[in-house]
């Protein structure tokens, strides 16, 4: 799964829709996912690349 939504994390995860939102919110503040489309609605997120995060603690 390279890109997903809020709506595939609830039914993944069998959680609800605020669970879903919240957990996107977090990784997306710890810089481990990014929101791809630009849209307000009906965004989509994809895992920020391993290396990326490993350059980012070396500097």
């Amino acid at each position: 799964m390279s890109h997903f939504t809020a709506n595939e994390v609830e039914s993944r995860f069998d959680v609800s829709r605020q669970t879903a939102y919240n957990a996107i919110e977090e990784l997306e503040a710890d810089g481990l996912i990014v929101e791809a489309t630009g849209k307000q609605r009906n965004q989509e997120y994809k895992a920020v690349d391993v290396f990326d995060i490993l350059e980012r603690s070396t500097v």
